[in-house]
């Protein structure tokens, strides 16, 4: 096999490879003879079969075959003896290639770039740390005791006010006509939940069973549905009854009907899951502030394939949360591209500084890790976890894609026990304030290449 260099641009490498045609028949002879042990050819024994008859019998069939695994082969050889770690698949042009003759083909790709060594000793992250207040205990059990909640029927005469819940037919109509999707039976609806359209349910108000009301709305501009938006309709509404809300009292009798001893037990409870929110939360922050270090301090080229592939899934994203009205993105294209493609650079970048880390480290995902992942991703979907485990038991490569949060957080756990860590006390208001900010910044998640996580926090 002969390499000669073409080109060479910052991370790109291009070569001319050729592939001696001894190599190819070479190959030929080795697939053609696999195929010899299991053909059968009248006259001959399998694993009997002359050379040249095998040529003549499957020769073309295999040719293609030991084309593809030559050019592969010659790939990674190349890549071996220059040294190259390839960022994303290689590109392979075929330049020429007769039956029995030399295979000549062009090869362009972009190495994966050399991180700098990274003294994590010598930087310093926050740990943030809280105190749970009761205020926020209690409100946790009032959210509760709500979600607990149920409905007594009220007296036939009794008027529906805000927080009740009527059940109810209706039968939207433009110009006198219903319309698509405007009509419901025996619907509860409480009063001032805001379930439907603003102006609706106050008209409700004040009615009681078996009253017909009209209810007259105009549906909001940004209506989902294009032929209802700005538009004044009619509701005509049956009430069939009206029903009070019971949210239990706070008490033990409420920590019993969640599953706990007493009001104590189940505010120990409560108290524990907030810390464990907000431990996640202060997390956060302090892997933005490393991530923030990592991209002023460690600077190296990326490759731009894969800057561009980043961009161009956040891009689609931009497009699609510009077409449900993001406010936040009402700028002129350019602007945006100019600041996203920086954005895309740096996920990129952290993403392989992350990677790196693991594979100089050896740093690993064990089977129990991404078990628990599935597990994870089949509580999303209550009802369908059957379905979600099924899904990754058909779809193995998706499993794989889990690897890549578990990894960068393991990463993150590195850096982290690495580095020097100053506490600093913060109010749980402000680590709410820092998630929102920093969801914001982010339109998607990470592509396969850069860390998946890291883009969240970029």
């Amino acid at each position: 096999m002969k390499i000669t260099p073409k080109s060479q641009s910052g991370l790109t490498h291009d070569f001319n490879v050729v592939v001696a045609a001894a190599d190819i028949e070479k190959q030929m002879e080795q697939e053609l003879q696999s195929y010899g042990k299991r053909a059968k050819i009248p006259g001959f024994r399998p694993g009997k079969i002359p050379m040249n008859i095998l040529k003549q019998r499957y020769g073309k069939d295999v040719l293609g075959e030991v084309i593809q695994q030559s050019v592969n082969k010659a790939t990674r050889e190349a890549l071996s003896k220059k040294d190259i770690r390839p960022a994303l698949q290689p590109d392979i042009k075929i330049v020429d290639y007769q039956e029995g003759g030399d295979l000549e083909f062009d090869l362009s790709v972009e190495a994966m770039p050399d991180v700098p060594e990274i003294e994590f000793e010598k930087m310093e992250v926050t740990k943030y740390i809280f105190e749970v207040d009761e205020k926020d205990v209690d409100e946790g059990i009032e959210r509760l005791a709500v979600r607990q909640k149920h409905l007594h029927d009220a007296d036939a005469k009794t008027k529906a006010k805000q927080g009740d819940v009527v059940k109810i037919d209706f039968v939207g109509k433009r110009d006198g006509v219903p319309f698509e999707g405007g009509t419901g039976t025996n619907f509860q609806l409480e009063l001032g939940s805001g379930q439907f359209i603003p102006g609706f349910e106050e008209q409700l108000v004040g009615s009681k069973a078996g009253d017909e009301v009209e209810v007259s709305v105009t549906f909001p501009k940004e209506y989902h549905s294009e032929s209802l938006a700005g538009a004044k309709a009619i509701f005509e509404v049956k009430v069939h009854s009206v029903h009070n809300v019971h949210v239990p009292d706070v008490n033990d009798d409420l920590a019993k009907q969640v599953g706990f001893d007493s009001l104590d037990k189940l505010k120990d409870a409560v108290r524990e899951q907030i810390a464990g929110d907000y431990e996640a939360l202060a997390r956060n922050r302090s892997k933005k502030e490393l991530f923030d270090t990592l991209d002023e301090k460690v600077k190296f080229e990326v490759p731009e394939k894969m800057r561009e592939m980043e961009f161009e899934g956040i891009w689609k994203q931009l497009q699609e949360a510009k077409a449900k009205g993001d406010e936040s993105l009402d700028k002129p294209d350019a602007e945006l591209k100019k600041e996203y493609t920086k954005i895309a650079e740096r996920r990129v970048r952290l993403g392989i500084i992350l990677s790196e880390l693991g594979r100089k480290n050896n740093i690993q995902v064990t089977n129990d890790e991404l078990t628990r992942a599935v597990l994870d991703q089949a509580r999303m979907f209550p009802g369908q976890e059957q379905k979600v485990f099924e899904f990754y038991q058909k779809n193995p490569q998706h499993v794989d894609e889990l690897k890549g949060p578990i990894l960068e957080e393991k990463a993150v756990d590195f850096i982290l026990a690495k580095a020097k860590r100053k506490e600093k006390k913060i109010a749980l208001a402000e680590l709410m304030d820092t998630e929102e900010s920093s969801s914001a910044e982010s339109k998607k998640p990470a592509a396969k290449k850069s860390s998946a996580k890291a883009k969240k926090e970029a």
